[in-house]
């Protein structure tokens, strides 16, 4: 509690001493600050501009693309393999 109240003390202090140093510092901090908040905003903008763009493009050429072909089917042994077969002992229990 006791810092937040120091820290308190000397911002106070800080911004008076930094307007009466420069009386117009309130209006241009505010104007910088609008100019930075319309940079965000326009490039958040163009930004979303942008992903939607490439959203429709990407659905687009899902849309397009050929359908995929599907592999021919691979012939099953149909017979159980033997207990003494080959294949039984090269594989580790």
């Amino acid at each position: 509690m006791g810092k937040f109240v120091i820290g308190l003390i000397v911002g106070i202090v800080v911004g008076a001493v930094a307007i009466s140093a420069n009386p117009n510092l309130a209006g241009e901090l505010r104007v910088s600050l609008a100019n930075l908040t319309a940079q965000v905003m326009r490039t958040a903008g163009e930004t979303a501009e942008d992903l939607g763009n490439a959203a429709e493009e990407a659905g687009r050429a899902v849309d397009t693309e050929a359908p995929v072909e599907t592999m021919p089917a691979v012939p099953r042994e149909t017979a159980p393999a033997a207990p003494g077969d080959e294949r039984e002992a090269a594989e580790p229990q």
